[in-house]
């Protein structure tokens, strides 16, 4: 699980992130950004689950700035 990174955002509420693109997570359409706290858990079930091929549902969005500007939650993927 270390392949995601969860933030706490400054308007409180949390985004997962990939650490290998380092863009926020995207699931059959849903970005993980703008997360309420108990929504996380399930949303990194999501990121994990394979699809039909065996390969993680995930795809990163393009065109994102870097999330390193970022402080980190106690939440950790």
């Amino acid at each position: 699980m270390d392949r995601f990174e969860i933030l706490h955002e400054p308007t409180g509420t949390y985004s997962i992130f990939d650490r290998s693109t380092e863009l926020p997570v995207t699931v059959e359409g849903r970005t993980f950004i703008g997360l309420y706290r108990h929504e996380v858990p399930l949303a990194l079930l999501a990121a994990m689950e394979p699809d039909d091929s065996g390969v993680p549902s995930l795809s990163p969005l393009s065109g994102r700035a870097s999330h390193q500007d970022h402080q980190q939650d106690d939440l950790q993927a």
